[in-house]
């Protein structure tokens, strides 16, 4: 089985793939301007969305982080919202994936034992425990998917870590739920 964990961004997605050879970080970028035409902005979603897709093995297990509803509005929270439909059709359709949504708070805590975590402390977290990736993680969106990743792996009975406390494993139960149902 292949585990995928993607952290959706316009600007910077974190892609990362766990296979039995190892965990497999990457990020995919890209440039946009708020004063960019619909039909542009549609051209650039729809281009990232089969970029980001082409990275994905068919059939993988893929967590995506969810959207944060309770994130403040922003004049680009269409675009995200457009980006991750995008993405999930595409994996859907197109590569027969397994899609489990993340809650933003679930990744957190799964990764450091707290739900309401910042981004840095994933990421120092991430850099501790999975050494075995073999390229740096230097980013926040690379460390979110590394954890996406290793949720899913967790979830299908594959967990890429030795141990992990109870706290952090906690973060699971609503998942394992949605799994099996």
């Amino acid at each position: 089985m292949i585990y995928v964990g993607l952290d959706l961004s316009l600007t910077s997605t974190g892609v990362a793939i766990i296979t039995k050879d190892g965990i497999f970080p990457r990020r995919i970028q890209s440039k946009g301007k708020k004063t960019d035409s619909w039909a542009t902005r549609y051209q650039r979603l729809t281009m990232l969305a089969g970029e980001i897709a082409d990275c994905v093995p068919p059939r993988s297990v893929v967590a995506v982080e969810s959207p944060s509803y309770a994130s403040n509005v922003s004049a680009s929270q269409h675009d995200r919202s457009g980006l991750w439909w995008l993405v999930y059709r595409q994996l859907m359709l197109n590569k027969q994936c397994t899609i489990v949504p993340v809650a933003p708070t679930v990744r957190a805590k799964y990764a450091t034992g707290k739900g309401n975590a910042g981004k840095d402390a994933v990421l120092a977290a991430v850099v501790r425990r999975y050494t075995q990736v073999d390229t740096d993680i230097n980013g926040n969106d690379v460390a979110d998917a590394v954890v996406l990743a290793a949720i899913a792996a967790r979830l299908w009975g594959d967990p890429v870590e030795d141990a992990l406390p109870r706290t952090h494993l906690d973060a699971l139960t609503k998942l394992e739920a949605t799994v099996a149902a």
